[in-house]
Order: structure tokens, then C-alpha cells, then sequence
């Protein structure tokens, strides 16, 4: 059994001659422009060979990305858990994406695809309103050796409890350490003291949780997996704030710690271990990278990032209150269909229009507000270019998206999470 990180969430697995792909990103500039692979991605995809199997946990394009599926063979055949609606069997469709096989596989329910190699999948946790929607972990039974990839999906109680019970011990887990996220550093109610603070606070939060996941499972080996990327462009000035550390080997002083059986496998890019050798190849020692790393290597990529709403602009006639109140329509249906009324207002701001808006989640209406109006709280003031907010109107960006991206600024007041709003503010659109 062999495993090799590639970068992100994407990485192989490869036994007795069977390939399988985890989450394939391997192309820069996705979210419209904004991510960028850090540490950077040291295989070319044309390297990547030929594939078995491909397993997509969700959606999000630093796990499922068109520039890098284009390049895979068409005979490989597709691991997804079976839900509905199924987006990611969606995107796949919509773009020409015609792989050999999709296997719909139903949380909780393996299935022997070929003999020696089983398939199971996970659902997430079923409070939260995000995941949910969209998210999946994977585990892998193949000839006795068992892998749990969590990617993004934040393991909980009761599927941990299912993994242990179901499959006893775990060999190899690839688990969430991290996160992608405007918060803190888009909060303009925030003074720059204050994001680092969050920064780190969020940073140890998950660090926690990592570990946690370790104790539960107790996997002979563990990797701190996914969201390894950094922001590019007119925004990357924000990194230095983003709760994300520059790459895995962020965890080693907390894992060292808390004192775990388990044993931490940190590999390069391109490098892979051996667990019936326990080698590495190439025989390199892992290279840790800090944020001043970081900042250097994205500063060669500022201008080469454009993003899609800076390659164009919509005339005046383009009637942005009109879109907003269709959009409301359509967000309103779906807070009838949850009973979802909350006392809460959204602002919109478009800076370089001058036009601001107001939508009270209590109400069906859209109000466009004179400069000056006073805010009633508790509120989240979004502000963004007139041509972003015309194309997340639109559907062509998402604000779940637009958000990891660091496009939006926001103020909040009182500076509270509560996931629904967000989840909500997904359905805004037309």
C-alpha cells in the first residue's frame, strides 16, 4: 500500500496496481482567480499517470476542479456518496465530464467494488447547516488495510463512533487540521490586532479538533489533510490574517503535545510512503513553511491573478435592485419552506456604484437605503465590487465561495457566528 501527497486534499493511493485519486486540484487560479496551491504542488499533472478511480467528496473546486478532471483518462470510474441532489454528479454532467462509471455509494453501506477492495462512505455532521449540504468523508477497506479520508468533512461523534465499531482499527487517516474562510480576515469591525488574534485563536480551535479526531480513532498512522492554498491577486494583502496555517506541519507542537500512539506522517509534495517498507520516496525530510514563506511566494503571483469580476463590468442599465428582489423571492420561498424568520438585517454595499441595500430576513422586501442610513442590529454588512455582486445575483459566483475567496468585506454587528445566516445567504440568488 502506497500513499502520495500531492497537495490540498488530492493525493493517491495505489495497491497491487490499482490507482485511486483523492479530490483532484492540481491546477492554480480556481475560485475565480483566487487560490493558489501553498506549499506549491511539485507534480505536474501531466505526471499524474493513468487512474483508476477518482473520489470526489463534494463540490468545492480545491476538491473537484474541471482544469484538472479534463486532464484524467476518461476510463477511470468515479467514487461519490449517493445523496440528493447529487451536485457534484451534476457538475460533472454539465461539463462534459464523462468518466467510465459513477459509484453512488450510500453512507453506511460498503460496497465490495472490485475483490479485496471495499467502499464506504460517511456522512457529516448532520447539525451543521453547511456540511451537510455538500460534504463526504471516504473510507477504504482493501485487502484488510483500512483508510478514513475526512478531507473537509469534520469528523463527529457518532461517525467515529461508526468507524470504530464497524471496522475496529483504522490504519491510515487523513483528517481536516484547517479551514478556509473570510473570518477574520474580511471583518472591517475588526482592528488588525484583533484578526491575528482570531487568527490564532481559530487556528489552536482547530488544532484541538485534530487532535481530538486522533484520540477517538487512534489510527496507527494520521495526516493533517486538505486546505493548503493561499489567496493570489488584488487580495492578497489578507493572507496575513487568513486562520490557515502555511502548511501541515503546523500541527507537530500541539500532536507532540498530546502525547498520541498514533503516528504523524508529514510528506512533501510529490512524496510518497510505503507502509509495508515504511519508507519514503524520494528519502527527503519534511520542509516546514512560515507565513513569511508564504507571503514571498504569493507575491510572485499578485499580477499574474485576475480575477473574473476585474476582467468585466456591467453597464448602468443592468438593473441590480431588480436582480436583488428576484433573488430575495427565491430566499424567501426557501425560509417559508424552513419556518426560518430571524431578527436580522443584510446590508449590500457596492462601493463603486454608491448603491446599498437593505433585507431584513423577517420580511419579503429589498430596500434600496439613501448614504448615511442607520444600521438596525443586529446586522452583517456585506460590501463588494457592483460586478461581483451582479454575478453572485446571477449564480455565477457563490457567496459560500466568494467568501473563501476574500472577496466580500463584511461588518458585523454584534460580532457573533451563527452558521444559519451564512447558510442562508447562499440562497440569495436568482
Amino acid at each position: 500500500m502506497k500513499f502520495t501527497n500531492i497537495g490540498g486534499a488530492t493525493a493517491l493511493l495505489e495497491h497491487k496496481g490499482v490507482r485511486i485519486l483523492f479530490d483532484p486540484w492540481m491546477d492554480d487560479g480556481i475560485f475565480h482567480g483566487s487560490w493558489y496551491h501553498y506549499p506549491p504542488v511539485a507534480m505536474p499533472i501531466e505526471q499524474l499517470g493513468h487512474i483508476d478511480y477518482i473520489y470526489i467528496s463534494h463540490i468545492h473546486e480545491d476538491h473537484c476542479s474541471a482544469g484538472t478532471l479534463a486532464h484524467i483518462n476518461r476510463d477511470a470510474e468515479i467514487l461519490l456518496m449517493d445523496r440528493e441532489p447529487n451536485l457534484v454528479a451534476r457538475f460533472l454532467q454539465a461539463n462534459k465530464l464523462h468518466f467510465r462509471k459513477i459509484h453512488l455509494i450510500k453512507p453506511r453501506n460498503p460496497e465490495e467494488i472490485v475483490p479485496g477492495l471495499i467502499v464506504d462512505m460517511v456522512e457529516p455532521d448532520p447539525s451543521d447547516e453547511m456540511a451537510r449540504l455538500i460534504d463526504s468523508s471516504l473510507l477504504i477497506a482493501w485487502d484488510g488495510f483500512i483508510i478514513y479520508n475526512a478531507n473537509d468533512c469534520q469528523p463527529y461523534a457518532e461517525g467515529m463512533r461508526y468507524i470504530r465499531e464497524r471496522y475496529g482499527k483504522v490504519d491510515l487517516a487523513l483528517l481536516p487540521y484547517s479551514g478556509g474562510s473570510g473570518y477574520p480576515s474580511c471583518y472591517i469591525n475588526l482592528s488588525d490586532e484583533e484578526k491575528l488574534a482570531e487568527k490564532n485563536r481559530i487556528m489552536n480551535m482547530r488544532f484541538a479538533s485534530f487532535i481530538d479526531s486522533v484520540r477517538n480513532l487512534q489510527p496507527l498512522f494520521v495526516v493533517p489533510f486538505a486546505d493548503q492554498y493561499a489567496i493570489a491577486g488584488s487580495r492578497a494583502d489578507l493572507n496575513r490574517f487568513i486562520s490557515h496555517p502555511p502548511c501541515p506541519g503546523a500541527v507537530v507542537e500541539a500532536f507532540e503535545a498530546a502525547t498520541l500512539p498514533s503516528r504523524l506522517l508529514l510528506l512533501n509534495s510529490a512524496q510518497s510512503f510505503d507502509f509495508s517498507t515504511e519508507c519514503k520516496s524520494p528519502d527527503a525530510a519534511y520542509v516546514t513553511h512560515s507565513d513569511e514563506d508564504r507571503e514571498a511566494y504569493i507575491a510572485t503571483k499578485r499580477t499574474d491573478a485576475i480575477y473574473d469580476h476585474e476582467r468585466l463590468e456591467f453597464g448602468p442599465s443592468v438593473p441590480v435592485l431588480r436582480l436583488l428582489e428576484s433573488a430575495r423571492a427565491r430566499l424567501w420561498q426557501m425560509q417559508e419552506r424552513k419556518n426560518y424568520y430571524p431578527d436580522f438585517h443584510w446590508y449590500f454595499d457596492t462601493p463603486d456604484s454608491g448603491e446599498r441595500f437593505h433585507l431584513a430576513l423577517s420580511s419579503p422586501t429589498v430596500t434600496a437605503l439613501p448614504p448615511g442610513t442607520e444600521y438596525q442590529q443586529p446586522f452583517l454588512r456585506i460590501s463588494m465590487p457592483r460586478t461581483l455582486f451582479i454575478l453572485m445575483l446571477m449564480g455565477h459566483v457563490s457567496w459560500n465561495i466568494a467568501d473563501a475567496a476574500l472577496f466580500l468585506d463584511y461588518e458585523r454587528v454584534p460580532n457573533r457566528y451563527d452558521p444559519m445566516i451564512y447558510a442562508f445567504l447562499n440562497y440569495l440568488r436568482i
